[in-house]
């Protein structure tokens, strides 16, 4: 796992306390489990719109076709970007986060493309004014009593990016093929969604995209007989703790009647993943609806991870079939645009 090509720190992510609690205190408003909930209707809307296009088809790319752009499109709204243009903003994450190791060269362009959209966008609201979407949050925020640079203001977003439209999208894949390939935890949910928020944890635990991170010593120590120095980078591996036998019973299994409570899927301390709430409910969201209306779903081909993991252990195509079912919402006519966000269209 290569570093990233971008020589500058992702806010906050790549920051020391105070200056952590304060970067992340600009949108921490933004997900708190209040507001993920209040998210809930619009993430179910999208979901229903995207099943929408392949349910009588009997068939899909689960992984790309409801996994990959529903997380994509709902943070996008959120920043007040074209959701109409998650794939292009995708295409350039999925490169910034597998390909580093493959094509430095394409990655070093996917990144520039991720800097010349945000700056765009970052013009725009120079121009029209600031609103209350995370970009303009982000770009009223201060740093150590500062206003941000024009820099931090793009890695800030950019860790957005990066956050919400890989890892949830993950997560759903690992639990999707879980579910096919253990029916009996499958009709469980199905018979009793009073499961899901259990389901849920248990999933993160087992079956967490975010499998570690990177972090840099900030003292001499020595841990487990292991010399570690100031400045040392180290890869704190979330994963290996979810499995940890002294603190989960039947670690391999996936049981949703344990208290998975601890798990370390969101991380720990100070950077915590902000979008932990956000990252619940739109997990939950697609689960349910799956169960909903395509519970007899199976895997009809081999599932195709990223070539390259990197921090990220996702499904990039899970092909499926199902029997076919209606739609919920009318075929928008050759044409016709909907408005998605204020004085946007896709």
């Amino acid at each position: 796992m290569p570093p990233s090509p971008i020589p500058f720190p992702m806010l906050p992510v790549e920051t020391d306390p105070p200056l952590t609690r304060e970067l992340r205190a600009i949108i921490a408003g933004d997900f708190t489990v209040r507001a993920a909930r209040a998210l809930e209707p619009q993430a179910r809307e999208v979901a229903v719109e995207l099943i929408d296009e392949f349910i009588e088809r009997g068939e899909c790319d689960i992984a790309a076709e409801l996994a990959t752009p529903l997380p994509a499109r709902v943070i996008l709204r959120m920043l007040d970007f074209d959701p109409g243009g998650w794939r292009e903003w995708v295409d350039c994450v999925h490169v910034l986060m597998h390909e580093r190791d493959i094509d430095p060269d394409r990655t070093l362009r996917a990144a520039g493309t991720l800097f010349a959209a945000i700056d765009v966008e970052v013009r725009r609201r120079e121009r029209d004014g600031l609103g209350t979407d995370l970009l303009s949050k982000i770009m009223r925020g201060t740093a150590g009593g500062r206003a941000l640079e024009p820099m931090e203001v793009a890695m800030y977003a950019l860790v957005l990016f990066l956050a919400g439209m890989d890892t949830t999208s993950g997560l759903t894949g690992n639990a999707l093929l879980q579910l096919d390939r253990q029916p009996a935890l499958r009709e469980r949910l199905i018979a009793d969604r009073g499961l899901l928020p259990a389901a849920v944890e248990e999933f993160l635990r087992h079956d967490t995209p975010a499998q570690g991170l990177a972090r840099t010593v900030t003292r001499d120590t020595e841990f487990h007989g292991q010399r570690l120095r100031k400045g040392d980078p180290v890869l704190m591996m979330f994963a290996a703790a979810n499995r940890d036998p002294a603190v989960f019973d039947r670690p391999d299994e996936i049981d949703f009647d344990r208290d998975a409570g601890k798990h370390l899927a969101f991380g720990v301390g100070e950077h915590r993943c902000l979008g932990a709430n956000l990252a619940r409910v739109l997990f939950r969201v697609m689960l349910d609806e799956v169960l909903t209306r395509l519970p007899d779903f199976r895997v009809t081909g081999p599932p195709v991870r990223f070539p390259d993991s990197g921090e990220t252990y996702a499904l990039r195509h899970l092909p499926i079939a199902f029997t076919p079912g209606p739609r919920r919402t009318p075929r928008t006519a050759p044409g016709e645009t909907t408005v998605t966000t204020p004085g946007r269209t896709s």
